[in-house]
């Protein structure tokens, strides 16, 4: 898939902005862990990492976009690198966007859902890993990028079954207001959505490797 100069530089720096990506997620965990532990304060600082550190994946993509209108790859396929691009760097968006409105609401999240929560996040920050596999050079190989593709997919079942379970927990059995209800359930489902956004990239990926099978 790879061929050039121009198209080896962009895998390096696809590759460069999967681990700045994964970066983030790491300091979204932490940040998720502070705040559960009772730890604003320092929930806060975290938070703020997280945010630096999507800027420095954001800094990476334009890079990579320089690159692909610099003439890398052909251009029936161009657009396709430039979509993917654009979706990985949205994982950073989601979990910065986590992180963010968790310090910022306070929402006081029962005891008893603290274990689930933390379980749910380190799913949902899981499914990234198939993701680093293709960077690191699984995209050359078809049949091992599939297989990635379909663990991605697995990743996020595993991390949607941990929001329901959650969800109804949370409105059948746990005594607070509804207000309350729908401000932890909204939190809970843009954790989910990391890795929802990184099936999306994995989605993707598949359409470019079908092309590329014609």
């Amino acid at each position: 898939m790879f061929f050039d100069k121009k198209e080896q530089q962009v895998r390096q720096f696809m590759k460069r902005h999967v681990d700045r990506i994964k970066e983030c997620l790491v300091l979204f965990e932490k940040t998720i862990s502070l705040y559960l532990d009772g730890h604003a304060e320092e929930a806060n600082v975290s938070s703020y990492n997280v945010h630096k550190k999507e800027h420095e994946a954001d800094v990476v993509r334009r890079e990579i976009i320089a690159k692909l209108a610099d003439g890398a790859f052909l251009p029936f396929i161009r657009e396709d690198f430039i979509d993917i691009v654009e979706l990985i760097d949205e994982i950073a968006n989601r979990a910065k966007t986590v992180t963010q409105t968790m310090v910022i609401q306070m929402p006081k999240i029962p005891q008893e859902l603290h274990a689930d929560i933390r379980m749910l996040t380190t799913r949902a920050v899981e499914a990234i890993e198939p993701l680093v596999q293709l960077m690191e050079g699984s995209l050359l190989d078809r049949e091992k990028s599939m297989a990635l593709i379909q663990e991605i997919s697995a990743r996020e079942q595993a991390a949607d079954a941990i929001e329901f379970k959650l969800l109804k927990r949370l409105f059948q059995e746990i005594d607070m207001t509804l207000a309350e209800k729908i401000l932890i359930s909204e939190l809970l489902t843009l954790i989910s959505e990391i890795a929802d956004a990184v099936e999306d990239v994995g989605d993707r990926i598949q359409v470019l490797i079908s092309k590329q099978a014609v």
